[in-house]
């Protein structure tokens, strides 16, 4: 099987090939790379001042810098210059990538690049199922958060709570990293808090959470991008899972909601 395109867009600015390499180590799987550009950066006006000639000159060089880099490793790259940094003058090229190769992953570099210019490429990374990602200064390049799911639907099964919780107890008190939690050891610390459910296949409330039910929670968080699965290298048929951002994220935005509606705890959470 070949595989998976992988196609990066960037939002150009004058530091774009220093945060490029950056991506590309985080990233790995790059195959074609897009640099979308106003036409204003390779248009010369008597009415430019010295700054903005200067300006122009540096975007136009981390364009070419980024190339050199792509083409060092074996990356294929294309410069997409748009009229003016419109919703329209943005959606139209990436649609047309998008026609082109619609199996891809699809990422975007959002850091650099008119403020019109990255919002519009922003607002087509979800439309295309795409992530951005943004460093700014010397930070570490990182993935901006977009749920995919409402949070005010997390609750629909108070065990996805259940199991965020007990995941999130690993980056409490300053934890740098999560911790790795065993399926089972999962499963048995789930099922002890006893939440009343409904079986969707015997359709008679049950007061256990089987493991069956159980690995379908999973499944659907780790969809979500809540939690994430390892494999446990000590135990090939053992598997590890910890929460993401996006699940501390989402457990601090319900927590937040029901602090709105002046609800002191979650039944179960407390």
């Amino acid at each position: 099987m070949d595989p998976q395109e992988h196609i990066h867009i960037i939002s150009a600015g004058d530091s774009i090939h220093k945060t490029y390499p950056a991506v590309l180590k985080d990233l790995r799987t790059v195959t074609q790379t897009f640099i979308f550009a106003e036409k204003e950066v390779y248009t010369n006006s008597a009415r430019d001042d010295n700054q903005k000639r200067m300006w122009k000159g540096a975007i136009r060089n981390a364009i070419d810098e980024v190339n050199t880099i792509s083409l060092s490793r074996n990356i294929s790259c294309a410069l997409v210059c748009i009229d003016a940094a419109t919703f329209d003058a943005i959606r139209d090229p990436v649609l047309g990538i998008f026609s082109d190769h619609p199996d891809a992953r699809y990422t975007f570099d959002i850091s650099a690049g008119s403020k019109r210019l990255s919002l519009g490429l922003f607002s087509m990374s979800l439309w295309v199922e795409g992530d951005s990602y943004y460093a700014f200064g010397n930070s570490p390049t990182r993935r901006v958060p977009v749920p995919t799911l409402p949070t005010k639907n997390l609750p629909a099964n108070p065990h996805y709570l259940v199991i965020l919780t007990i995941l999130f107890r690993g980056r409490e008190h300053g934890k740098v990293a999560s911790i790795l939690v065993p399926g089972e050891t999962l499963f048995n610390e789930t099922k002890v808090w006893q939440i009343p459910i409904r079986d969707a296949d015997i359709g008679t409330p049950v007061q256990e959470i089987t493991k069956a039910a159980f690995y379908r929670l999973l499944s659907t968080l780790i969809r979500w991008n809540l939690i994430r699965e390892e494999s446990d290298p000590g135990n090939e048929q053992e598997k590890l899972y910890h929460i993401t951002p996006d699940g501390e994220l989402a457990l601090f935005v319900y927590s937040a909601r029901m602090k709105k509606r002046s609800v002191k705890s979650t039944p179960g959470l407390s």
